[in-house]
C-alpha cells in the first residue's frame, strides 16, 4: 500500500521484507526504456497559461520537458504533444492522460 493511502486510512504502512521483495529489475528496465526511446526530440514552447494549467493538474507529477511527438503521451517527467497549439479535443485527451497517470500513483 502506498504510504499516502496508509496515512489517509490511519493504518500502518507495510512493506515486504527483502526476502519477498522482487529482485532489482530497474537497471534492466532502464536499458529497455533507453533503447525504445528516440534519442532526440524537438522541444515545444507552450503558452504560459497552458503550461501552468498542466503543472497544476499534474501536481504530484513533475513535468520537466514538453517535446513534439506524433502521439500524446507522458513518459516519466516528459510530456509529448503533437503541437504547441491544442484543440479542444486534444486538451480533453491531455487531461484524460494526466488523470490516468495520477490514478496509477
Amino acid at each position: 500500500m502506498h504510504s499516502r493511502y496508509a496515512a489517509v486510512f490511519d493504518i500502518e504502512n507495510l512493506e515486504l521484507n527483502t526476502h519477498f521483495r522482487p529482485g532489482n529489475t530497474d537497471p534492466l528496465r532502464n536499458n529497455v526504456e533507453k533503447e525504445l526511446t528516440p534519442a532526440s526530440f524537438e522541444s515545444l514552447e507552450l503558452s504560459s497559461q497552458l503550461l501552468a494549467d498542466i503543472n497544476r493538474a499534474a501536481v504530484p507529477l513533475a513535468i520537466n520537458s514538453v517535446v513534439k511527438s506524433k502521439h500524446m503521451q507522458l513518459t516519466g517527467d516528459q510530456l509529448e504533444l503533437p503541437s504547441p497549439q491544442l484543440s479542444a479535443t486534444d486538451k480533453r485527451a491531455l487531461w484524460a492522460l494526466i488523470s490516468e497517470h495520477l490514478d496509477k500513483l
